[in-house]
């Protein structure tokens, strides 16, 4: 299933990491690395060095102008952080169990892990485009690790945990759900926030974090396409009522309210 495991590294900064995280995937059964908006030579002499007898992933590598399109097709996505705040804190995995949700789900498609830029990581705003979120418990006086060490240690949990099921091409515990693609989740929480905030439920100083809590929620539950369909139309529905319903909100019944919309256009 390694077939289906994408590395995306997203404006990585040095050579030499992208050469080092590449030589790690050979190591440990990875072949598929994606860049987006990579602000390095990828294919110089200093990656070639540090990627070793890896240097056909660095050739091979897909580059993309956006989170988006490197996600795309993706029934699972997990991005990386060192950053831990309230609702992070408690939506994170450890490696251990990345690796074992991830597998989980390649059985179903193609899955991506994500490692942001080596200054500051993934933005607060691109952290909402991903299902879950992986950190690396390190020492608190030195917390965060260097993007290629990081990696590293990610791809060894993933290797480890390899179903051996999956390595003799057996897949008996396959769930055949029909989980939903990134691009199909990122439209359904476009519309959900967008009701939400229609009836003030994104509210406060900093309403990313009430987005950033049920984008992970559910994130967590591994939604399929009829479950999504089911989050469009409650997105619809509470649209509807807001455009509809009177402004003093008493003593009146809606007439014909639309039929619950499981339509993702």
């Amino acid at each position: 299933m390694f077939e289906r495991l994408r590395i995306v590294l997203v404006r990585p900064m040095g050579p030499m990491n992208v050469g080092a995280i590449a030589r790690a995937m050979a190591n440990f059964g990875a072949g598929r690395l994606v860049l987006v908006q990579p602000a390095c030579d990828w294919l110089g002499d200093e990656a070639r060095t540090f990627a070793v007898h890896a240097r056909a992933i660095l050739e091979q590598a897909r580059v993309t102008e956006t989170v988006s399109e490197a996600l795309a097709g993706c029934v699972k996505t997990y991005a990386t952080t060192a950053k831990l705040g309230l609702y992070r804190r408690q939506s994170v995995l450890g490696p251990g169990e990345m690796a074992a949700d991830l597998w989980r789900c390649a059985i179903e498609g193609d899955v991506a892990l994500v490692f942001g830029p080596e200054d500051r990581g993934l933005l607060t705003t691109e952290l909402l485009q991903f299902d879950r979120v992986v950190s690396i418990s390190t020492a608190d006086a030195y917390p965060v690790l260097n993007i290629a060490a990081a990696a590293t240690l990610l791809l060894y949990e993933l290797f480890r945990n390899h179903p051996a099921e999956a390595a003799r091409g057996e897949t008996p515990y396959a769930l055949n759900r029909d989980l939903a693609t990134d691009e199909r989740k990122q439209r359904m929480f476009a519309k959900l926030f967008d009701a939400l905030e229609r009836v003030g439920f994104l509210f406060g100083q900093n309403p990313e974090h009430l987005r950033y809590a049920l984008r992970h929620l559910l994130g967590r539950a591994d939604l399929t396409v009829v479950e999504t369909d089911i989050l469009f139309g409650l997105a619809a529905q509470i649209r509807w009522y807001v455009e509809n319903h009177p402004p003093t909100g008493k003593g009146h019944v809606p007439q014909n309210p639309p039929a619950s919309s499981r339509s993702s256009k």
